[in-house]
C-alpha cells in the first residue's frame, strides 16, 4: 500500500528528527564524559588503542556530519563501528560493549534511511 504524500513528508521529518537526537545525545554523552575524565594521553596508547580511537574519532564525525550529509554520516558511523568492534575484537580477542556503544550503529542506520527515504 503507498504511502499518502503527508504521511511519506510525517515520516521522513521522524525519521530525521530521531536520528539527531540520538546523535545529539551521543555527542553530549562524549563532551560529558571528556569533561568528567579528561582526555586521554594519546602517547600512552598501544597500537591497537591507537587505531581504536582512530575508528572512534570517525564515528564521532559521523554523528556531526549526519545533520548535514545523511548518507556520508552513515556511512562513516557504521563503517568506524564495524571496524572499531574488529580492532577491539583482534586486540583484547573481546568485542563486548555496553549499550551506549549500540545507539552509534541505531544513530548511522535511522541517517541512512532518512537518506532513503529523500532520495529522488
Amino acid at each position: 500500500m503507498p504511502l499518502s504524500a503527508f504521511t511519506k513528508i510525517s515520516l521522513i521529518y521522524l525519521v530525521r528528527s530521531i536520528a539527531r537526537m540520538v546523535s545529539f545525545a551521543l555527542l553530549i554523552l562524549i563532551v560529558m564524559s571528556i569533561v568528567r575524565v579528561g582526555l586521554p594521553d594519546v602517547r600512552a596508547f598501544s597500537r591497537g588503542e591507537m587505531v581504536s580511537a582512530v575508528f572512534g574519532l570517525a564515528m564521532i564525525a559521523g554523528l556531526v556530519v549526519g545533520w548535514w550529509r545523511e548518507l556520508a554520516g552513515a556511512l562513516l558511523i557504521i563503517g568506524g563501528f564495524l571496524a572499531f568492534l574488529a580492532s577491539e575484537y583482534i586486540s583484547s580477542g573481546d568485542a563486548g560493549m555496553n549499550w551506549i556503544f549500540m545507539l552509534f550503529p541505531l544513530a548511522g542506520a535511522l541517517f541512512f534511511v532518512y537518506w532513503l527515504l529523500i532520495r529522488k
